[in-house]
């Protein structure tokens, strides 16, 4: 999967559309609750996809640097 670097920034700045984080960017989700839905079974369709990207970007410490382009939208 190839994600241009728009695609990317709406993922990351994507607000949460339920829970106890609702409303926070993806990116900004804390990594305890990452694996928690890991583990619990990511929801259907693309906002799953979504958050296993996401949890995959910080699982690999790549997160650190998308905070800036978070930051500029």
């Amino acid at each position: 999967m190839t994600l241009r670097s728009e695609e990317l920034l709406s993922i990351i700045s994507k607000p949460m559309p339920f829970g106890k984080y609702r409303g926070r960017p993806l990116l900004r989700l804390p990594m305890a609750y990452l694996c928690w839905l890991e583990r619990k079974g990511w929801p259907a369709g693309a906002l799953g996809a979504e958050l296993a990207l996401v949890y995959e970007l910080k699982l690999n410490g790549v997160d650190q640097a998308l905070y800036a382009l978070l930051e500029q939208r």
